[in-house]
């Protein structure tokens, strides 16, 4: 016969996902409260909802990271685009790629 044990102390990866995003929090709140320095990287990613000009280009936006220094993850703008650099060339130029923080837009 076998019997089951009740254990309420299962850890998940959701409990280890919820671990890590706090801890996150915890880290950048702690670095704001020693100094307010802004990242300040600056990257450009399209407006949003698509907007084109009179020649018929894609309008773009130039703007700064908004989170503090040394963060982790992506930098985020004033308009929640996220930016991710997917290559860093020997000479120090980056390639990224931008995208929405909470998804598409409706």
């Amino acid at each position: 016969m076998i019997l089951w044990r009740r254990d309420d102390n299962l850890r998940g990866a959701d409990d280890y996902i919820a671990e890590i995003a706090l801890a996150r929090r915890a880290r950048e709140r702690s670095l704001a409260d020693a100094s307010s320095s802004l990242c300040g990287r600056r990257f450009t990613h399209p407006r949003w909802p698509a907007q084109v000009n009179e020649r018929g280009y894609l309008v773009v936006e130039t703007c700064g990271c908004l989170r503090l220094i040394g963060h982790d993850g992506g930098c985020v703008c004033e308009h929640e685009i996220e930016r991710r650099a997917y290559r860093v060339d020997d000479d120090g130029r980056e390639h990224y790629a931008t995208r929405p923080l909470a998804g598409p837009r409706t």
